[in-house]
């Protein structure tokens, strides 16, 4: 029974981010589950944003996350993710 309550515990508590992510992997991970299909979009309009606000590094940070969700989602032989922000 002490098993049982023990494996229960363990499937309810909250696991931290895997340390093993670096700071874009988890961010695409995160919008690919939050946003589905929406994530490659929502993240080159991140980088747009930050593009239009002067923040150079912002951009750079959210095209890599819209590459990276690219890989994870298989659209890496796609010709829209090659393109740049403008």
């Amino acid at each position: 029974m002490l098993k049982l309550f023990h494996r229960i515990r363990q499937l309810f508590r909250r696991q931290p981010p895997a340390a093993d992510l670096t700071v874009i992997e988890y961010e695409a991970v995160s919008l690919i589950a939050y946003e589905e299909r929406a994530a490659y979009e929502r993240a080159r309009e991140q980088a747009e944003y930050c593009l239009s606000q002067g923040s150079e590094a912002g951009c750079r940070f959210w095209s890599d996350v819209a590459v990276e969700v690219a890989r994870r989602t298989g659209m890496m032989s796609s010709r829209r993710t090659r393109e740049q922000p403008r």
